[in-house]
């Protein structure tokens, strides 16, 4: 497994890999809005590859007063295998070197096992929230 940040020649194996774990999201996730997002932070989008083919991935927003970490996903054929937990130690690692000591995460509350998945690394409920959004 390699870890590496996201390329653009990368994105359709990203979009199929985003498709086939069913977090696409086709307003946002839009080879354009890549561009422009690795453009202001190259290692905003890391990828787990196996034999140049992208396996999992995990996005980063870095703000000083809140980043995030979000889509972080695996190829179905490459669950149990140790590639979302290490998408998530380098998420945390990137964002720990830049002097973030409390990103923040969403979870669907009905999907426990990922909700497991992110208690058993220390991560803790916050509150019920509800997810906006608005054309602008």
């Amino acid at each position: 497994m390699e870890l590496r940040n996201y390329k653009d020649a990368d994105f359709p194996q990203l979009e199929e890999l985003l498709k086939n774990t069913k977090i696409y999201y086709a307003p946002l996730d839009k080879r354009e809005i890549f561009k422009k997002k690795i453009k202001h932070d190259p290692e905003s989008i890391i990828v787990a590859a196996d034999d140049d083919q992208l396996v999992g991935t995990v996005f980063i927003i870095y703000d000083p007063r809140n980043s995030f970490i979000y889509h972080l996903c695996v190829h179905s054929n490459h669950r149990g295998q140790g590639y979302a937990k290490e998408l998530m130690n380098e998420a945390e690692k990137r964002l720990k070197a830049r002097g973030v000591n409390r990103p923040t995460l969403f979870v669907e509350e009905e999907n426990r096992q990922v909700v497991d998945f992110y208690r058993k690394r220390g991560w803790n409920i916050l509150y019920k929230v509800f997810c906006m959004e608005k054309q602008l």
